[in-house]
């Protein structure tokens, strides 16, 4: 005979665990929900994102991620992305490289102007956290 021990399963994303511990420290995963008008991106020359602005659009929480989509404001042959025209990301996780913006690009003050013009409050990504915008 053989004995099958029993399984846990995370009630979020339904993966399964032999340990009842490590499937509750999956369901207490956060998904990290980000502040509608969040600019974030990585001006830095030489970055895939050089020349783009994005900025938080929505959150969609699905399972241990954020879906959500973007605006975008670019300075190459792809135009910005505004209003109803969402940029996806796919799995939204902000993190450092986020937090390389540059306020001097013509991008990144299209996205204010049209932020602005939208009136919609507007933060920065820190690296951390969504703190509010103060022009240079």
């Amino acid at each position: 005979m053989k004995i099958i021990p029993q399984k846990y399963e995370c009630e979020v994303c339904s993966s399964i665990y032999e340990d009842k511990e490590d499937a509750l420290a999956c369901e207490a995963k956060t998904v990290p929900e980000y502040k509608v008008g969040t600019l974030y991106g990585d001006n830095t020359k030489g970055a895939f994102y050089s020349g783009m602005t994005f900025c938080v659009a929505e959150n969609s929480i699905k399972r241990h991620s954020n879906y959500g989509g973007s605006w975008a404001c670019r300075d190459n042959h792809a135009g910005d992305s505004l209003g109803k025209h969402l940029c996806g990301t796919g799995d939204l996780h902000l993190g450092k490289h986020d937090a390389k913006l540059d306020q001097t690009q013509p991008n990144f003050k299209r996205m204010v102007a049209w932020l602005k013009e939208a009136n919609i409050p507007i933060y920065i990504w820190d690296g951390e956290k969504s703190v509010p915008f103060v022009e240079a």
